[in-house]
């Protein structure tokens, strides 16, 4: 089964604090599927213990949130209460609730001693497999425990499950959905992307000595990232199972109800960076909750800047923007009969340089972009780095390239304002993304040779997404996005995007089939392929993906494909 749910009839742009109605359509379509699409309901090998610190909540909040814990689907789980010196109501309420339904257990304790010492002690008397984590004012999807064992039965090795969350106001709306992409370790150490819920096995969470105290407020985040160091096996379930309550102390509700957490968070980045002696700084940004790793430079490497430039551009005028170190080597081709590629892999063959950064000449690179490029493309796991791309009017060119956008490849978040955050932070943190685009790449010499160069099958499009899948497939490397690689174009955003070129679309389809008809993994499956902007995906599209019409495996259905999205 698909991890696709019928959206509402009309997209929504999903920013911070919308109140749209077509989320709360999306929830409704969404629960009428989930019962034949999560059917496990018994596992006689597996048992979840769902743990929760609790220290005096509003009764009522408390109960809602047992309560959606006794209504799960799947019936193979325990819940444990572990009390933080509450009042004597509080507690009445615990052993109320332990009286109705032996699967609850309670553990008390006479002094507070902090949220991670409570679920330590939860997670000490567990009896499941996996530990499932849950705030004591929020609520589990019906159907959480159940697509978690679904998974785990598919999976059987995964370690860490996580999911997407969404929040509820005093009326019980839903809102602020936060559809998320697969793990992604270079976004998680820019901020907790993850956050809730999240399914440990036992076994990992005792080998990592639970949580840490003195990380309390951003305790979740130290485990997590103190988990990757210990297993590769993460899953991610695309699929709301998650409800946080807003209120004006939580974290919800935004950074300032809780001041010490980001701080917190950071110094879990910051005691990671340690234990891997990684030289990478910290750097804050204008949000609360996210900030960028930057990679100095110990020697800088021999640097090849490779530019395409409009024939009527002097080369003086050029060189003076992109000669910011007296070592790099500019090399500069104008306006030719050749094809972009092939302009491309001549100037890459003449270059003396170890790392390539290949540019549109029309480009204005501010002061820190190349050093930054080099601080990440240097790194021994990454392959193609790409920055921020801008126009003029501030508008955005690209953080990245998408896959399946307007039926190929394409940028999300095209047009937006280039200083905003982005949705999940996609235009002010760094993350992982399946392609860059040409116009700003770097890449390590020795890798482009290897992977042959760019394809000159292709003309204007396409050929940057067959590297970037060509060294992924055979070299398993990651391509990044550093936001603090900034550079922009000199004119403001036109307002007839260019169209992909036959010939690219179907050459692209036709090499990558296998790959372009799955969902790209730092995307969701529940937002738009039709065009680059934050939307969800639409019913029509949902019916016509569901029928396969976003797929291409021969030369007519390409062509066709490429008419639906270009013509």
């Amino acid at each position: 089964m698909t991890d696709i749910y019928y959206p509402p009839v009309a997209p929504v742009h999903l920013g911070e604090g919308e109140l749209s109605g077509g989320y709360r359509a999306w929830c409704l379509e969404r629960e009428k599927h989930a019962p034949s699409h999560y059917p496990v309901r018994h596992h006689k090998h597996l048992l979840f213990s769902v743990v929760v610190p609790v220290h005096n909540p509003p009764d009522q909040w408390l109960q809602e949130c047992i309560n959606s814990v006794r209504s799960q689907f799947f019936a193979d789980w325990e819940l444990i209460l572990a009390d933080d010196a509450s009042a004597p109501a509080t507690i009445a309420l615990l052993h109320k609730n332990q009286a109705l339904d032996e699967r609850i257990k309670i553990s008390l304790a006479s002094q507070q001693s902090g949220i991670s010492t409570a679920t330590n002690r939860a997670a000490s008397i567990a009896a499941g497999e996996f530990l499932v984590f849950l705030d004591h004012d929020d609520l589990l999807n019906p159907y959480a425990l159940s697509a978690f064992a679904q998974r785990l039965q598919k999976k059987t090795a995964t370690d860490i499950i996580y999911a997407d969350e969404d929040r509820f106001n005093a009326d019980y709306q839903r809102i602020h959905p936060g559809f998320k992409p697969d793990f992604s370790l270079e976004k998680l150490l820019c901020t907790n992307y993850i956050h809730h819920p999240v399914v440990m096995r036992r076994s990992l969470f005792n080998r990592l000595d639970g949580l840490r105290s003195h990380y309390d407020g951003s305790q979740d985040y130290d485990l997590l990232l103190r988990a990757t160091e210990q297993t590769s096996q993460i899953q991610h379930i695309p699929d709301v199972l998650y409800h946080m309550r807003l209120h004006s102390n939580s974290l919800a509700a935004g950074a300032a109800a809780k001041p010490d957490a980001h701080g917190k968070g950071i110094a879990a980045v910051q005691d990671y960076l340690q234990r891997h002696k990684s030289p990478a700084i910290i750097k804050v940004t204008p949000f609360e909750g996210y900030h960028n790793l930057s990679y100095p430079l110990v020697q800088r490497p021999k640097t090849s800047i490779l530019l395409l430039a409009e024939a009527e551009t002097s080369q003086g005028d050029i060189e003076a923007l992109w000669q910011q170190h007296k070592n790099d080597e500019i090399l500069i081709c104008h306006n030719s009969h050749h094809s972009i590629p092939e302009r491309l892999n001549t100037l890459a063959i003449k270059a003396r340089g170890d790392i390539l950064i290949f540019a549109d000449g029309q480009l204005q690179p501010e002061p820190e972009c190349i050093t930054e490029l080099l601080g990440h493309c240097v790194r021994e796991h990454i392959g193609l780095v790409t920055g921020k791309l801008r126009y003029s009017d501030h508008k955005l060119y690209s953080c990245g390239l998408t896959l399946g956008l307007r039926g190929c490849a394409g940028r999300w978040h095209y047009a937006c304002h280039a200083n905003d955050l982005g949705y999940g932070g996609w235009m002010g943190i760094t993350h992982e993304v399946t392609a860059v685009p040409w116009q700003l790449m770097a890449v390590k010499k020795d890798l482009f040779m290897q992977a042959g160069l760019f394809d000159c099958g292709y003309i204007t499009q396409g050929f940057d997404v067959h590297l970037a899948l060509q060294l992924a497939n055979h070299k398993t490397l990651t391509h990044l996005v550093s936001p603090l690689a900034q550079a922009k174009f000199p004119f403001p955003c036109p307002h007839q995007h260019a169209a992909w070129l036959e010939q690219d679309f179907k050459r692209l389809w036709l090499f990558w089939k296998n790959i372009l008809d799955q969902p790209d993994p730092f995307y969701h499956p529940n937002l738009t392929i039709y065009d680059e902007s934050i939307s969800f995906i639409s019913p029509y599209e949902l019916e016509c993906k569901s029928l396969g019409f976003f797929e291409a495996y021969d030369n007519l259905s390409s062509q066709l494909l490429w008419q639906c999205f270009n013509c």
